[in-house]
């Protein structure tokens, strides 16, 4: 009962830290009854075929916890009441469907001597259930078969042999780092204790085992029970104590799944109430953790995932699901996979505007396309084209160094793909160490800029082009920076002007009328602004207006812009029902017919306003210098102003 208890705890401690990830537990099993299930299940095959160890990148919500998931319900053994394994080969020779799917591949295969990577050190021992009776009721005994069977999935339909030879006979740890907790580093020990104990907790029935002595019993016991008699470095030793015990009552190796590795480790080298020993103990918890499992001899296989490239072990193998050739098919969606979500929601005239806000990350081999599935999925659900993410909150204690004269240039800079980046393919840890001491003492003065624009790369805020180009992918990735650098300090420092220039331009903006006074008065209050440092194309020019706008909590409703192209932006600006503003911003020359579409505009986006306002800023560069022109209507009055 304290058990579980703690168990409890330590879950509301830790569930700040996962990242608004569903909790993979029995995920996938009921994600392959809704519709929004896209079937990746081929992954399995390609886990067995690719390195011994491995660590898959990809930035949130590209389906890693679903995978994970998925792994775990395919290989994991499944036992009786005493812990024996129950034999998998003995149903499926019965299993009419299963004999089935055999058939329509062209009958039983040599699947023996297949894959010699398959063959155990030791023999396996297990029982025989009695299948004829569990398949009279027309139910296979084995728990997870019917999530691959009934659809089926493809590497049931597909890969039969594959199946047979490989389904529910392994033991499998599955791991979520993504819960430990970082609010300080007494909670974050805490957290590591019961979740070990958690761990062993899952494999009770060890305790049964009769080929298992009363030593190893000792062992289980002090890990699961008497934690809090073992400090953290024995605490770490837990997952390798564990798969040897398995291996001794199972004569067969483990497989090892780690989800949200990095998560703890970015947590803590962000947190201010951290300090660097602190963030160092954290780090090297658990990647020790990990490491020990990696090297033990009794894993068969190790699928670790997250965000950051990490150096963990030279026996863990890096793969980028942007990089490498194949798993690109079974993590984030493909465009063939948003075709077949719009036909099933019947929401194919959205394909575009669903690209713009939440796909185009390019791979690299083959530069095929590809979306952030957690915010695809959210809105095929909602119907609302909108960010469904948020990793500008993750990143807050980077503001600082973020301001324009820092990192700030390079990260502005790349909205025009201007950015490039040293990408390091495992990031050793003292550059983190480094970093941390600069979030901690305000009085270093280096910034790492290439390793903050690759951890805002490595969480999707950015992806990359001719191989070290950063660009931003789609609306969502941009809202995300915007909300992240861009506010009133950022644009005094950058633009070099005083609080007086903003809130002359914003109270402007609340008093633009009929009047021709109050648009002389816009004009020069934007001038004001650029007085020093002209922008460079329409895009920052709105981005400017935008945010000032938007800080100053003056209005109902700033926004824009949201479109990729570089020579024309929109800002939107309503003030109660006042009045509707949209301010286009083109590098084009003013023209008469494009203010009034910007006025026609406004007509179709604010209906309820009494005035509506249309106003076209053409924005000429030459040299370092720049001209500033405005034209505007008022209703249907056009006036000029190139002064």
């Amino acid at each position: 009962m304290i058990l579980r208890l703690l168990f409890a705890i330590t879950s509301a401690l830790g569930a700040s830290n996962i990242d608004g990830e569903p909790p993979a537990c029995a995920m996938f099993k009921n994600l392959t009854k809704t519709r929004e299930f896209i079937d990746k299940s081929l992954l399995i095959s390609n886990i067995l075929d690719t390195r011994k160890h491995i660590y898959i990148e990809a930035p949130p919500g590209f389906g890693k916890s679903t995978n994970l998931q998925m792994l775990r319900d395919f290989f994991a053994m499944q036992v009786d009441s005493m812990g024996y394994s129950i034999n998998p080969a003995k149903i499926l020779k019965i299993d009419a469907t299963f004999r089935e799917a055999l058939r329509r591949c062209g009958g039983r295969r040599n699947t023996s001597t297949e894959r010699g990577a398959f063959v155990m050190d030791t023999k396996d021992r297990s029982i025989d259930v009695n299948v004829t009776e569990a398949l009279g009721i027309s139910r296979n005994p084995l728990k997870n078969y019917d999530t691959f069977s009934k659809l089926p999935l493809k590497i049931y339909e597909q890969s039969p042999e594959l199946f047979e030879t490989q389904f529910a006979r392994y033991p499998v740890l599955m791991v979520d780092l993504g819960a430990l907790s970082t609010n300080s580093y007494q909670e974050f020990v805490r957290s590591f204790e019961i979740m070990v104990a958690k761990l062993f907790d899952q494999f009770r029935y060890l305790l049964k085992s009769s080929r298992l002595g009363q030593n190893n019993k000792d062992i289980f016991i002090r890990f699961r029970d008497r934690y809090k008699e073992l400090g953290i470095e024995e605490v770490v030793r837990g997952g390798e104590r564990l798969v040897q015990l398995l291996s001794a009552h199972h004569h067969r190796k483990s497989i090892v799944l780690v989800d949200n590795f990095d998560v703890p480790i970015r947590a803590a080298l962000l947190a201010p109430h951290l300090n660097e020993q602190s963030f160092k103990g954290i780090k090297w918890s658990v990647s020790q953790f990990v490491k020990l499992l990696i090297k033990s001899s009794f894993v068969f296989r190790a699928v670790v995932t997250g965000n950051l490239r990490l150096e963990i072990t030279d026996e863990l193998i890096h793969f980028s699901i942007f990089e490498d050739p194949f798993l690109h098919r079974y993590f984030g969606f493909t465009e063939d996979d948003i075709s077949e979500l719009a036909i099933r929601f019947d929401d194919q005239k959205h394909i575009t505007d669903i690209q713009n806000w939440y796909g185009n990350y390019i791979t690299t081999p083959k530069g095929r396309k590809l979306y952030n599935t957690r915010s695809a999925i959210s809105y095929f659900k909602t119907g609302d084209l909108k960010p469904h993410r948020n990793e500008a909150l993750k990143f807050k204690t980077l503001k600082n160094l973020l301001d324009y004269e820092w990192a700030g240039r390079d990260v502005e800079d790349a909205f025009d793909n201007n950015t490039r980046i040293l990408i390091r393919q495992k990031i050793p840890a003292k550059h983190l160490e480094d970093l941390k001491r600069t979030i901690v003492d305000s009085n270093q003065i280096t910034v790492d800029t290439n390793l903050v624009l690759q951890i805002l790369l490595d969480h999707g805020l950015y992806a990359l082009v001719d191989e070290n180009k950063l660009y931003v992918p789609n609306i969502e990735a941009m809202l995300d920076i915007k909300t992240l650098i861009f506010d009133r300090t950022y644009y005094i420092n950058k633009l070099n002007i005083t609080d007086y220039a903003i809130d002359t331009f914003v109270q402007s903006l609340e008093q633009l009328t009929s009047e021709d006074a109050s648009y002389c008065n816009f004009s020069n209050a934007i001038k004001a602004l650029f007085k020093y440092r002209v922008p460079r194309g329409a895009r920052e020019l709105a981005h400017t207006l935008l945010t000032l706008a938007a800080d100053s909590r003056k209005f109902d409703l700033v926004r824009g812009p949201e479109t990729p192209d570089c020579k024309r932006q929109d800002v939107l600006v309503k003030q109660r029902k006042d009045k509707g503003i949209i301010i286009r911003v083109t590098v084009d020359p003013l023209d008469y017919e494009e203010v009034k579409s910007v006025l026609l505009k406004s007509f179709q986006v604010f209906p309820d306003c009494k005035a509506k306002i249309g106003i076209l800023l053409g924005l000429k560069r030459r040299g370092l210098l720049a001209d500033l022109g405005m034209m505007y209507k008022f209703d249907n009055r056009t006036v000029v102003d190139n002064r």
